[in-house]
């Protein structure tokens, strides 16, 4: 049985009329260990469909929320929290589990153990009433959507999403692709500059999925100008410039809606 812990309990203004409920909440995973993630969801959309998201890097510490509410955050999906609520989706984004506090390496990410604490995560949304859930990596948190979709079988899992999917050469391909039979959406920038996360990489991952599954993957061109290093959060490797479009591409997606294959400028 899930326990508990702990809950924060805020109310977030978004752009438009409505609010998105955040919390910030801590479930048991493993024996003595715990795991806090950040939630938000529509006010009045119902519990039907959840995104568990992966940022990149080693995950520690993805977001921040003050006394009055406000989430920050720098990476492409926290960034882009209230665009997906603003679609109708419920966000739950992940912290490193408590034995794991200065964050998660490759390792870990494609273990046992993270399995285990994402199981308990799934579990917990379900208990809540989620129908469909799907992981989302963003960069290295696609190491950990894509692992957990091989490893967890759960039928309210309906599908993996990788943005800015890191090289298959040296991290792809190390995971069990062929095991991955869950529907699969990849975006990518054209222009994603990062040395582990190149485009022309991440159609050799799409083309090795593509054996045992079903694979849509969407283009991205155009942005704003970058004001972060090739591998950080605001350059072609984070959207930036483009997050909302990429958002709505991936709403478009779990809704079961046709997707382009490109998007932004050509």
């Amino acid at each position: 049985m899930l326990l508990f812990l702990r809950t924060t309990v805020l109310l977030l203004a978004l752009a438009t009329t409505s609010f998105a409920l955040t919390e910030i909440r801590s479930i048991s995973t493993r024996p003595g260990v715990t795991m806090d993630f950040l939630a938000m969801t529509p006010e009045n959309a119902g519990q039907h469909d959840a995104l568990i998201l992966f940022p990149g890097g080693n995950g520690a510490g993805p977001f921040k929320m003050t006394k009055s509410g406000v989430v920050s955050g720098w990476n492409f999906l926290v960034r882009s929290a209230d665009d997906f609520v603003e679609n109708g989706l419920s966000v739950f984004t992940v912290d490193p589990p408590s034995d794991h506090p200065t964050g998660m390496g490759t390792g870990f990410r494609e273990s046992p153990e993270h399995a285990e604490d994402i199981t308990s995560l799934v579990n917990y949304l379900e208990q809540q009433g989620y129908e469909r859930i799907f992981l989302v990596g963003n960069s290295r948190g696609t190491l950990s959507a894509t692992f957990l979709g091989t490893r967890i079988k759960d039928s309210h899992i309906k599908g993996v999403i990788l943005t800015s999917a890191l090289e298959h050469e040296n991290f792809m391909r190390w995971l069990p692709l062929d095991q991955l039979q869950l529907p699969v959406l990849m975006i990518h920038h054209r222009n994603d500059a990062c040395r582990v996360s190149s485009f022309e990489e991440a159609r050799i991952t799409q083309s090795a999925l593509s054996a045992t599954t079903l694979v849509a993957f969407t283009e991205v061109n155009g942005g704003a100008y970058p004001r972060s290093a090739p591998c950080d959060n605001l350059s072609a490797h984070g959207f930036f410039g483009m997050e909302e479009k990429v958002v709505h591409v991936i709403a478009d997606w779990v809704g079961g809606h046709k997707i382009p294959e490109r998007i932004g400028d050509e």
